[in-house]
């Protein structure tokens, strides 16, 4: 009887879980996103960049599992004082001992974020040079 039991049980279980169904809550961008400006004087925030090489020192932080070998990126300190809202912290929890463990938090700067500015820049310096090429072939065509 126990068996018996147990197995409506589970088909009931299965039953149920096949006829549940999923629905996606659909957000237009416009609602999703706020005070949208576009980015300007991107070319003279970049400017301001040191991008860097380094390298994590994994033997005193094993513990955080950083990436071992040359990295690429920029100094949390340079990119704070250019762009404030690229840099995040991060929470990275350890063991530390029998059933204890510890968060290390550091700040790290989103490299992805700078994808919008390097495009803005390029923008920026793209309509500078037409500008230039026209004021270079009117200064052509006043020469002759």
């Amino acid at each position: 009887m126990k068996t018996l039991l147990f197995k409506g049980s589970v088909m009931g279980l299965l039953l149920s879980a096949a006829t549940l169904t999923v629905s996606a809550q659909k957000i237009k961008e416009t609602d999703l996103k706020v005070n949208v400006d576009k980015i300007s004087n991107s070319t003279q925030q970049l400017k301001n960049l040191e991008p860097v090489t380094f390298k994590y020192d994994v033997n005193k932080y094993k513990h955080l599992k950083l990436p071992a070998g040359e990295q690429y990126g920029f100094l949390v300190s340079n990119v704070e004082a250019n762009f404030p809202a690229m840099v995040h912290e991060t929470s990275k929890m350890y063991p530390a001992g029998k059933n204890n463990s510890k968060t290390a938090k550091y700040s790290e700067v989103q490299t992805a974020d700078l994808i919008p500015v390097l495009v803005a820049a390029i923008k920026e310096q793209q309509a500078e040079i037409e500008l230039l090429k026209k004021e270079m072939q009117l200064l052509k065509e006043k020469s002759k």
